[in-house]
């Protein structure tokens, strides 16, 4: 007596050893789809007659595999399942739910971007807790965001698959790592060189060392990657500025928004100097365009702060009276208001914006007065 249990993701595919049993009586579990009995000659359903000397199933839990099992019979079963296996059921689930589920069809990638936070921020707290049940399920629900935007993209004129993504991943991880997945003895410091040098290489295309950071994070850890890329660009210390070094969080204060904004003006700030660094290395007959599309390479210390901007300077304050002027000198540069001579003076000056100039030609007496200020 044998009981045969093939894998239920590939019932079709049978165990060497177990293709010549199938030819005689053989009895089969109700869950095998149906094109695996109509292929067997002399195939039946479980309990129906005696017992036949095979049991075809791909339920080990299933009652008469557990009896038969028990009683000793001999098992042939297909070879177990590599990891990552189940991987390809989430594929082929998340691709059901996107064709026929009328909420997933609906969803785009921006739509999505609320969900895939909150999952996050939820995976982070099951971290924290150490409940091992709690970090297996929000690991499922951050796979699903990721095999959800795989999938959406897969409909795009130049997408990807969840494939290319795999494919993209073991690509850099071959390509970061290579001594370690070829078996080679190797110490963490040099792991972590080899890491970073390579990197560096990926990413010597960028045109500024804060390219690609993502802006939607967090301000905190935005304000982090930050200085950890303006740091390894060799930006001096004393040039990061003190409101993304320090955050006072107050009731009363938007801490995340006041961060925010000083982190992007930093960015700002950080990319014109490497522009006004790009200008100054490049040769006299050499196009601008160059400037913005040639990666920069090393700064030096001496270059971040020979062009680093000077602090602002106090802003100038404006008079706030008015002044009526007739130098020859400034007509090019003000509006000219020409009069009659029974012309109201103390009402044009009254009438008068604050801060405006006006040059007032009146055709009066020589001993007029020449100009006049409103009070």
């Amino acid at each position: 007596m044998t009981v045969i249990l093939v894998d239920p993701r590939r019932p079709s595919l049978v165990p060497v050893e177990a293709v010549e049993l199938l030819g005689g009586d053989v009895q089969y579990t109700e869950e095998l789809p149906v094109k695996v009995p109509w292929s067997l000659p002399s195939g039946r359903p479980v309990f129906t007659g005696s017992d036949a000397p095979v049991l075809l199933s791909s339920d080990r839990q299933h009652p008469e595999v557990r009896a038969r099992l028990s009683a000793g019979e001999r098992l042939i079963a297909a070879p177990a399942p590599h990891s990552g296996e189940r991987l390809v059921d989430a594929v082929a689930i998340m691709d059901k739910l996107r064709t026929a589920g009328p909420w997933e069809s609906e969803q785009t990638h921006d739509s999505l971007r609320r969900y895939l936070l909150e999952e996050t921020y939820e995976l982070f707290d099951a971290v924290r807790g150490g409940n091992l049940e709690e970090l297996r399920d929000e690991l499922g629900d951050v796979l699903l965001q990721v095999l959800f935007h795989a999938r959406i993209a897969s409909e795009a004129l130049d997408g990807f698959t969840i494939d290319d993504v795999a494919d993209a991943l073991v690509r850099k991880l071959g390509n970061r790592v290579p001594a370690v997945l070829a078996g080679e003895s190797i110490s963490l410091e040099d792991q972590l060189a080899q890491w970073e040098q390579r990197k560096s290489l990926e990413t010597s295309t960028r045109l500024s060392c804060v390219d690609d950071v993502p802006t939607a994070q967090p301000a905190l850890a935005l304000a982090q990657k930050v200085i950890a890329r303006v740091t390894t660009a060799g930006l001096p210390p004393e040039l990061i500025p003190a409101s993304i070094v320090t955050v006072t969080v107050a009731a009363e204060r938007d801490a995340e928004n006041e961060l925010r904004t000083d982190v992007l003006e930093f960015m700002d700030t950080v990319r014109a100097v490497e522009r006004a660094i790009a200008a100054n290395r490049r040769d006299t007959d050499a196009p601008t365009e160059l400037d913005a599309a040639t990666a920069l390479g090393a700064v030096s210390p001496d270059e971040w702060r020979r062009h680093w901007p000077a602090p602002d300077a106090e802003p100038v304050e404006l008079p706030l009276v008015p002044e009526v002027v007739t130098d020859d000198d400034v007509l090019d540069d003000v509006d000219i208001l020409r009069v009659d001579d029974d012309l109201d003076l103390p009402e044009l000056a009254d009438d008068l914006a604050v801060g405006e100039l006006v040059d007032v030609d009146v055709d009066v007496d020589a001993d007029q007065p020449s100009s006049v200020e409103p009070q």
